[in-house]
């Protein structure tokens, strides 16, 4: 019969696994979860048919996950008139810097919640073993890695997504085709704010951190530390062979 045992928990190599179960929960939520938007204005002339008038018009653009702004056609009605309309198209898209962030904390959620359940049923059975403790550590070494790796490239995603969010850094451009107008970035638009992917960054370099720092423990339980910690032999038994 398997039994529970919730003194797992209170070792480190348990402790530890709560903390990257909920961290990984924290890093990859506060990244789906995350949503923003940048605006900017465009002056019109000549929308009733005379060039002394201008109207300016407010454009803006909603962002969130995935962060796919390549993949939007904004449709604006310049004008009264229904047919002055134009479309804008944005170029940013940092979706594989944050798609691979979320599938690696959604990877060590599933791989924390079940190494946690195999120490408080199974946990005689993972001590005795010379496999799973092993296994267990060389995981843990990948998936630091990869932590590192998809927090690396999530920040340099998150630079580049403030960019693209920017209109100051490409307005010109969009706006060029646009007739009769001009594209400007006014005191009450908005280039977005990003401290909720700040924090989801925080979050995934303490996460690379917890699961390298958990190698000690686990290093403990393999054949390679247990190896260098065997009882000396008697004396008198050596002085016999």
């Amino acid at each position: 019969m398997v039994l529970l045992n919730l003194d797992a928990v209170k070792e480190p190599k348990g402790f530890m696994k709560v903390l990257q179960f909920l961290f990984a929960i924290l890093a990859f939520a506060t990244t789906t979860s995350f949503s923003t938007s940048f605006s900017f204005h465009v002056n019109v002339t000549g929308c009733n048919d005379t060039n002394s008038v201008t109207k300016s018009v407010m454009v803006k653009q909603d962002v969130s996950y995935p962060f796919r702004l390549d993949s939007v056609f904004q449709t604006v009605q310049l004008c009264d008139n229904p047919a002055s309309t134009t479309e804008f198209h944005y170029q940013t898209n940092t979706s594989s810097d944050a798609e691979f962030f979320v599938a690696i904390g959604v990877v060590c959620m599933f791989y924390a919640a079940a190494a946690l359940a195999v120490y408080s049923f199974w946990g005689e059975k993972y001590s005795e073993s010379r496999t799973l403790p092993t296994v267990d550590f060389i995981l843990h070494g990948v998936l630091a890695l990869l932590w590192l790796a998809a927090a690396s490239a999530w920040a340099d995603g998150t630079g580049t997504l403030k960019d693209g969010c920017n209109p100051n850094v490409w307005l010109s451009q969009v706006c060029a085709d646009v007739p009769n107008s001009s594209c400007v970035f006014q005191p009450d638009d908005s280039s977005g704010h990003f401290g909720g992917l700040h924090i989801s960054l925080l979050f995934g370099f303490l996460n690379m951190f917890l699961w390298a720092s958990n190698m000690w423990f686990l290093y403990k339980e393999t054949p390679f530390f247990k190896g260098d910690q065997l009882p000396p032999q008697d004396a008198g038994n050596i002085g016999n062979i």
